[in-house]
């Protein structure tokens, strides 16, 4: 298993396309791609990001409260 390091922290994960959860890598570039092509959705055009602490997600998946202040 690869560790997080200087560059890129393991992270939660979302594809706003199809609201897939993930585990992805976190770079310091501000680039967001997931730990294994395999534990990825299936999305043409995916739009892979960090699953920010206050969202809630419902049993559709959807995320929640992402922007609520």
């Amino acid at each position: 298993m690869t560790r997080s390091d200087e560059d890129k922290t393991k992270a939660a994960g979302v594809c706003d396309s199809c609201s897939e959860l993930f585990t992805v890598w976190s770079c310091q570039d501000g680039t967001v791609r997931p730990v294994s092509p395999h534990n990825a959705c299936s999305c043409d055009d995916p739009s892979y990001r960090v699953v920010e602490e206050n969202e809630v997600f419902d049993d559709d998946s959807e995320a929640a409260g992402a922007n609520a202040e």
